[in-house]
């Protein structure tokens, strides 16, 4: 299961690394990621707040308002994401109390390999925020 777990998440790496040349597509994926989130529940557990904030930074990526983010960061969330919304994991999403597990796992590895890009994004998030008040 590990090997397959592995080859999907490298297969989601590699679509990833073609959307970044298309925006568009990538604000479609976060479009598609908002809304699996919002039916996900809480079945997400701990993730699901930082899975949030990559589907806000990949919008204003996508949309060309936040540049703080290397082409790589971009990868590695969109790669996550693209895991996220795959109907065939390495576990059913549908399944009880585990459907969601490896998700969880490939959102937690980009999350705490790209804490820091986190951190700048909420910044930048709260000083726009506050500039436009």
């Amino acid at each position: 299961m590990s090997s397959d777990w592995e080859a999907r998440s490298r297969a989601s790496e590699e679509s990833a690394r073609k959307l970044v040349d298309e925006p568009k597509a990538i604000d479609d994926l976060a479009r598609r990621a908002e809304a699996k989130a919002r039916g996900s529940g809480s079945r997400l557990g701990a993730v699901k707040r930082d899975l949030q904030t990559m589907i806000r930074m990949l919008r204003a990526w996508a949309g060309g308002k936040y540049k703080g983010i290397s082409i790589a960061s971009v990868v590695i969330i969109a790669g996550a994401v693209l895991y996220f919304l795959n109907p065939i994991d390495a576990v059913a999403d549908f399944l009880p109390f585990i459907g969601f597990s490896d998700d969880i796992a490939v959102l937690a590895f980009a999350i705490n390999r790209l804490k820091s890009e986190f951190e700048k994004f909420e910044d930048w998030e709260q000083n726009i925020d506050i500039s436009s008040k």
